[in-house]
């Protein structure tokens, strides 16, 4: 079905859905991610042993003072995010709880891998400005590295950004409040942004406000500047498993058919993003690609 067989009216509402059910008919993303972090903590929980305040999985995959300095740790960047603290259950399931009443309204209106590529970047982004925050912070006050800091866990990072992405999204959708009071997305994430920018000021607690903090920068500069990460995935180089393990053919096959099936699959795509979430959700690569194949459709139809 092309651009020209169809009657859209713009909906600016928002509603979610099943998150089991995908054109690919594959498992959502948020659900998938829950359960990672999930099975993480209870891996981790049952290693420690008897001294869950010792997490053995934080001894190699938080995010310390000095990953930053030391290529080698920087996979830590990463893996901090999947970790949770051993002796404070709220830790991971409030941010499971947040991530899975955000997330799955994210990833539906991102699409799949969208959204999974902005939260592993929000991720990366909270565990490089903590780790140079309190690099900096060693070098100014002439404090070793292993001292000036604890090490840093948790996913709060990857949802708060999901978090402020969703009000940038959705800023009237209503939000209740420890499930009693209705708040404007918007003003929730005031809020959120408000209360660790004066957590961080005063300093106190063992809360990574840094963290959070940039997890809210990431998501607004994601969406005031309609940024797409496409270009973080392998897949758009044209890098792939079966690149490395399989030869090439010298000789490529042009098949006009081929391409315009590609064409006519992407153009439908987009059609059900603008009846889900508004023609503005399109980022401006998109409406060129709209307005080439309205264009080739309406020189088809006339020839």
């Amino acid at each position: 079905m092309g651009l020209h067989d169809r009657d859209y009216s713009r909906d600016d509402s928002w509603t979610p859905a099943n998150p089991w059910t995908r054109a690919e008919n594959a498992p959502s993303i948020t659900v998938l991610l829950i359960i990672i972090n999930v099975v993480v903590f209870f891996v981790d929980l049952i290693l420690s042993g008897k001294t869950p305040q010792e997490s053995l999985l934080a001894n190699w995959f938080e995010v310390r003072p000095e990953t930053l300095p030391k290529p080698w740790l920087w996979y830590q960047f990463l893996t901090y995010g999947f970790l949770h603290s051993l002796t404070n259950i709220r830790h991971v399931a409030f941010n499971m709880l947040g991530l899975f009443f955000f997330g799955r309204a994210v990833e539906n209106q991102l699409g799949r891998a969208e959204f999974l590529r902005f939260y592993l970047v929000s991720i990366v982004v909270g565990g490089i400005v903590t780790s140079a925050r309190w690099a900096i912070t060693a070098m100014m006050t002439g404090v070793p590295l292993q001292a000036v800091a604890p090490g840093t866990i948790g996913a709060s990072g990857g949802v708060m950004a999901v978090t402020i992405l969703f009000a940038f999204l959705n800023p009237h959708a209503n939000i209740l409040v420890m499930m009693v009071f209705p708040m404007k997305a918007w003003l929730v994430a005031v809020f959120f942004v408000g209360a660790n920018i004066f957590g961080m000021l005063g300093g106190q607690g063992d809360t990574a406000y840094d963290v959070h903090l940039a997890g809210a920068g990431f998501a607004a500069l994601y969406a005031m500047k309609r940024w797409r990460l496409e270009k973080l995935d392998p897949a758009y180089w044209g890098f792939s498993l079966s690149s490395f393990t399989k030869r090439r053919p010298k000789l490529r096959l042009h098949d006009p058919d081929r391409r315009v099936a590609k064409e006519e699959a992407e153009a439908d795509r987009l059609l059900e993003k603008i009846q889900a979430s508004g023609i503005d959700s399109l980022t401006n690569s998109e409406r060129k690609l709209l307005e080439r194949y309205s264009r080739r459709k309406r020189e088809s139809r006339q020839s």
